[in-house]
C-alpha cells in the first residue's frame, strides 16, 4: 500500500463517564479535525504525554501538526497571569505537549495548523497572551455559541472577518471578508513574536494569524476551517493549503514526488 503523509494531532485530555457512570481520565483526538485529516487522504496520529526532548524526532516522521479545538482553556501562567476565566477548565497535560510542539515545529519547518484553542497554544508558546474572557471585553461581537443551539448551528457562521489587504489569507482565501464560525469564549490579545496578524473580527479581535515566514505554512485561526470545508469555499481553500503543504513535506522527506490523491472533495483555488 502507498505510504501517505501523517499528522501529529495534539492530544486532549477529559474526565469522562465509564461504562459504570464513573469519573475517569481519557486520552482523546479531536474528531472534526481528525475526521477532516482522513477525508483528505492524510493519516492523523498522536503522541500524548511525549517529554520535550522526544519532541524532534518524532517530528522528523510526521508530515504536519494539528492542533484542535478543545472545551479547556491554556493555563494563564504560561503568558504570566492570574486565573481570570468565565469557566475555568485547564489541560496541564496538554499544554506540556503543545508548547514545546509549537516551536519544534516552526524550527524543523513542519507545517502547523491551530484552530481555536490551538491557536491559543501557538500564540503563547511564541510568548502572546489571551484575553480570557471575551463576555467582559467591550466590542459588540458575539463570539461564543448558545448553549440552546443544534452543533450545526453552533458550528455556523456567526459573524464576518475583515482579511488585511494584500496579505497571504487573502491570497489563499480570494476574499477580503468571509462568514466564519465563532466557538470561544477567550481570544488572541498579545501576539507571539514573529507572528503576524490576518484577519481581524469587527470588535478588531485577532482571528487569523500566521508565523512571519510565508514559505512556512504555520497558520492559526480563531474559527473552524476544518468543519464544512468541503462546503464553505473560503475553508475548503485554507485546507487545500495545508494539504499541499503537508504533501510538499512528505514528497521532501520521502525522495520523490508523490501526486495528490484524484479523489478528494476539494474547493478550487480559483
Amino acid at each position: 500500500m502507498a505510504r501517505v503523509p501523517v499528522v501529529w494531532v495534539v492530544a486532549s485530555h477529559r474526565t469522562l463517564g465509564n461504562e459504570h457512570g464513573k469519573p475517569q481520565m481519557y486520552t482523546v483526538m479531536d474528531e472534526a479535525g481528525t475526521r477532516t485529516l482522513l477525508n483528505m487522504g492524510l493519516q492523523p496520529a498522536t503522541f500524548p504525554g511525549v517529554a520535550p526532548e522526544r519532541i524532534p524526532a518524532l517530528l522528523e516522521g510526521v508530515d504536519g501538526v494539528f492542533l484542535g479545538g478543545s472545551a479547556t482553556h491554556v493555563h494563564p501562567s504560561l503568558y504570566g497571569e492570574p486565573e481570570e476565566a468565565d469557566v475555568p477548565c485547564y489541560d496541564l497535560d496538554r499544554d506540556a505537549v503543545a508548547q514545546p510542539l509549537v516551536r519544534q515545529a516552526l524550527a524543523l519547518g513542519v507545517p502547523l495548523l491551530g484552530v481555536c484553542r490551538g491557536a491559543h497554544d501557538f500564540n503563547v508558546a511564541l510568548g502572546g497572551s489571551l484575553h480570557q474572557s471575551l463576555r467582559q471585553r467591550a466590542g459588540g461581537t458575539t463570539h461564543w455559541e448558545d448553549a440552546e443551539e443544534t452543533l450545526d448551528q453552533q458550528y455556523g457562521e456567526r459573524h464576518g472577518i475583515d482579511v488585511v489587504p494584500g496579505g497571504e489569507l487573502e491570497r489563499i482565501a480570494g476574499k477580503a471578508r468571509f462568514g466564519v464560525s465563532s466557538l470561544h469564549s477567550q481570544g488572541i490579545n498579545r501576539l507571539g513574536a514573529g507572528l503576524v496578524p490576518e484577519a481581524h473580527a469587527e470588535c478588531g479581535l485577532v482571528e487569523a494569524f500566521r508565523w512571519h515566514d510565508p514559505t512556512q505554512f504555520a497558520w492559526g485561526f480563531q474559527f473552524h476551517p476544518e468543519w464544512g470545508w468541503c462546503e464553505h469555499p473560503e475553508y475548503g481553500r485554507i485546507m487545500h493549503a495545508f494539504l499541499d503543504a503537508v504533501w510538499g513535506r512528505f514528497n521532501a522527506r520521502e525522495g520523490s514526488r508523490a501526486p495528490l490523491p484524484q479523489n478528494l472533495h476539494l474547493v478550487p483555488t480559483a
